[in-house]
């Protein structure tokens, strides 16, 4: 199993231990796990985020992508790989790495089969004709039928005894956890820049009754989140692009212009564009929205929202008195609300406690913890969508990638049809047990690049002999036909 890990998050990262959970499910099978990351600082928050599985491997290395050359070609890969009963590259995006093709050659020379998995939706373009037939690529998605599909894996974790409600009431400096309510809010790492905060020069008042516990150990701070509204003070949704459509166009153009030089910081302050960011959105639903909050009643006395951010807030966090984790926490007093030409609004958020907790939640916990949280969450990318929909969860605002793949799984959870959505986990696993699944997959492969490779030669104008360099790396990324 080899994953790798792009520099957007951790979602690659959950991907492929699934996909190595799910495997695990054969009695007696051993496996042999590679991670390659992009740097040494997604290594080590994903090596500390999959602690657990990578003991269940036979195997296991991690190494950052410049290492993945020597790797491959060290002698006791080779002999994993040539003697392995199954490959499985999971997920894996071709073209994004200059260390693809001695994958392809080592595939060729060995005459060894592979089988790779993508982003949920994601092409992987005429793989049969760039792997010399050596790979053939699993479908994955929420689209209902046919082969492939989602990981369910959250589905089999055990459930624990953690009161999560009571340890963030705790790091919150929260008197009673019974008033609390958890709100989940997964974004991407790379987009934190458009979600704009100010620090007050104040500091955060405590709740009445509220111990020492976390203010002797945590710094809490005062802040108000700026959010830019229309003339008529509601909160501004325009219709920008998202990441992905314009990292797409920056690639598109990169592959008509050889002088384009791209650039991949594509997240825009939401105060600069006059376009709510996710998180202005969830906060807005949250205090001024009544369906959010419906049938969130908790105990007696007024609730206490604390919104569980891991990648929000994430330059203000601080060591805990224990040194083994990170995260910051601030209390939300006010919002800015900025509409264009006229002088900024500072709303005070009378009788509401509302904080925003940046800390991540292990891997082994997940399940409870998301059963804890309300209904309404919002999530990013494949795993942490999945989880969600699968724990009943409602992801209610459109994220910032993958935006097709939200919306099929909107309707398939709407029309109560989500346990129609192909299983991953079960695929892969015939594709190790079974011949005949095997032979469907790689025809299905070999029928679905013929097919894209007709569509690209139209859109290019002529056969992959023609093509240019970033022609063939948009091809093999998906981005093609």
């Amino acid at each position: 199993m080899l994953t790798q890990c792009l520099p957007d998050g951790l979602g690659d990262i959950v991907f492929g231990e699934s996909a190595v959970r799910e495997l695990l499910e054969i009695p007696g099978l051993e496996i042999a796990w590679v991670r390659c990351y992009s740097n040494a600082e997604s290594r080590e928050a994903g090596e500390h985020l999959v602690a657990e599985t990578i003991r269940l491997a036979t195997f296991s290395l991690a190494i950052c992508k410049d290492g993945l050359r020597e790797a491959i070609m060290d002698p006791s890969f080779i002999e994993s790989w040539t003697s392995a009963d199954e490959r499985f590259l999971s997920p894996w995006i071709f073209g994004l790495s200059q260390h693809d093709d001695v994958l392809l050659v080592l595939a060729a020379q060995a005459e060894t089969h592979f089988w790779a998995t993508t982003e949920y939706g994601r092409g992987m373009g005429n793989i049969h004709t760039y792997t010399q037939g050596f790979g053939s690529k699993v479908q994955t998605g929420w689209a209902l039928g046919g082969s492939g599909g989602v990981f369910r894996s959250i589905r089999k974790k055990t459930p624990t005894e953690t009161d999560w409600r009571l340890f963030f009431a705790n790091r919150c400096g929260v008197p009673e956890s019974e008033n609390v309510r958890l709100w989940w809010f997964y974004s991407r790492k790379d987009d934190e820049k458009k979600h704009d905060f100010r620090i007050l020069d104040e500091t955060a008042p405590r709740l009445p009754g509220a111990v020492a516990l976390a203010s002797e150990t945590l710094r809490i701070l005062a802040a108000s989140k700026v959010v830019p509204v229309g003339l008529d003070g509601n909160i501004s949704v325009g219709d920008e692009k998202t990441s992905g459509e314009k990292l797409a166009e920056q690639a598109f153009k990169a592959a008509n212009d050889p002088n384009f030089k791209p650039n991949t910081d594509v997240a825009s302050q939401e105060v600069a564009t006059g376009s709510a960011g996710q998180l202005s959105q969830f906060l807005w639903g949250l205090l001024y929205d009544s369906a959010y909050t419906s049938g969130c009643e908790r105990g007696p006395g007024d609730p206490i929202d604390i919104i569980v951010a891991p990648n929000i807030l994430t330059p203000l966090r601080c060591e805990e008195m224990s040194g083994s984790e990170t995260s910051a926490v601030v209390r939300l007093l006010q919002l800015d609300l900025v509409a264009t030409g006229k002088p900024v609004n500072e709303k005070r958020l009378e009788g509401r406690s509302v904080f925003i907790c940046n800390a991540r939640v292990p891997r082994e916990e997940m399940r409870t913890f998301l059963e804890q949280c309300e209904e309404r969450v919002f999530t990013t990318g494949d795993q942490s969508l999945a989880e969600a929909i699968f724990l009943g969860k409602f992801p209610c605002i459109k994220p910032d990638a993958k935006v097709q793949q939200w919306q099929l799984a909107l309707v398939a959870r709407q029309n109560n049809l989500i346990d129609h959505v192909g299983d991953l986990g079960a695929e892969m696993r015939n594709l190790v047990l079974h011949e005949s699944s095997r032979e469907n997959a790689r025809r299905s492969s070999k029928r679905f690049s013929e097919e894209v490779e007709t569509s690209m030669i139209a859109q290019l104008g002529g056969p992959p002999s023609t093509w240019n360099p970033t022609h063939h790396v948009l091809a093999r990324a998906g981005m093609l036909g």
